[in-house]
């Protein structure tokens, strides 16, 4: 159901129902009504095409956990659990484990690891299911964990969960809640991770990595024009605030 909720608000879903209510409102000669629905429907194409509204949700959502600097990581004493939320993989076996993860778990991935050897005797736990493929994305991640010099006895996985809640709840029957632990997934994911986190009980640091919006140095003019990539943009920040919502609907 949620998926279905956040399938019909996307925005070219929208876009295209808005179309739809226009013409029927034209073939049930309702002229002026139909020319409204199709202004509309232009108006929110142009709103979704062009970078203002797609930031500004997405900034809403990145800006409220900011990238901490190292200094607080390379403080940390005691034990400390690393976890690090599935992404997306494929079971392509034709592409080496690093190129079977999504550009999102990429960036998640190397992350922890950073994190990680910064923090001595720190472990990684991969998160993933198995998504009906030959193998569970936390198995792909610690296959390129490995490719990348991380110890196997550094790295521990959970390839059950699949979807947020379930990585919470499995950490915790896994892990148990006494661990520091640092949590690093998309900065746009960062808000309903933590929600999903603190009600199974865990208070984990937050490490955001994979941003959307990044600062550039040059503005460029043409980056306001309308393009695809913003809503693309839009549709992460929709899946966002729907996931945040059903979560809330289902505490209820």
């Amino acid at each position: 159901m949620r998926d279905f909720f956040s399938l019909i608000i996307n925005p070219i879903p929208v876009f295209i129902i808005l179309i739809l209510i226009g013409c029927i409102q034209f073939f049930l000669k309702r002229p002026k009504s139909g020319r409204i629905m199709l202004i509309i429907a232009g108006l929110w194409f142009l709103a979704i095409t062009t970078p203002p509204l797609p930031r500004f949700i997405v900034s809403s959502l990145e800006s409220r956990y900011d990238q901490l600097p190292d200094s607080v990581f390379k403080s940390m004493s005691g034990p400390c659990n690393i976890i690090i939320l599935g992404g997306g993989h494929s079971d392509d076996n034709g592409l080496s484990p690093n190129n079977q993860l999504s550009l999102i778990a990429l960036s998640r991935l190397v992350e922890g690891i950073r994190i990680q050897k910064m923090i001595p005797g720190s472990k990684l736990i991969l998160s993933g299911f198995d998504k009906k493929t030959k193998q569970s994305e936390a198995l792909v991640y610690f296959k390129t964990a490995l490719s990348l010099g991380i110890d196997s006895n550094n790295m521990k996985l959970q390839s059950l969960p699949s979807n947020t809640q379930m990585e919470a709840e499995e950490y915790v029957r896994n892990f148990g809640k006494e661990t520091n632990l640092i949590l690093v997934t998309s900065a746009i994911h960062m808000p309903r991770a933590i929600m999903h986190f603190n009600k199974a009980g865990l208070k984990p640091t937050p490490a955001p990595a994979n941003f959307i919006l990044k600062e550039e140095s040059i503005k460029y003019p043409l980056s306001w024009f309308p393009s695809s990539k913003n809503v693309s943009i839009m549709e992460a920040a929709i899946h966002e605030r729907a996931g945040i919502i059903w979560a809330h609907i289902l505490n209820k």
